[in-house]
């Protein structure tokens, strides 16, 4: 049979790897917690420079269009001269 003081450590030393356990747990946890953060942030960043990028192509377009249409002003005001 175990002596008091057998047991005792016995019971301190279980405390301390529970404790160590739980404390790995925590850490574990705080770490998924900031990765997924991180995840989130990335995606949020690739969606803002998807959408910049849209932006940009829409605008790029835009402005053709009117380069286009001021040709063809140019083109009827140059036919218009040579009419007349």
């Amino acid at each position: 049979m175990k002596s008091y003081s057998d047991l005792k450590e016995d019971l301190e030393q279980r405390r301390k790897e529970l404790q160590a356990k739980q404390k790995k747990q925590i850490e574990d946890r705080k770490e998924k917690s900031v990765s997924y953060r991180d995840e989130r942030e990335k995606e949020m960043e690739s969606r803002k420079k998807q959408i910049e990028k849209q932006r940009e192509q829409e605008a790029a377009r835009i402005q053709a269009i009117r380069a286009r249409e001021a040709m063809k002003q140019e083109l009827k005001r140059e036919l218009e001269s040579e009419k007349n």
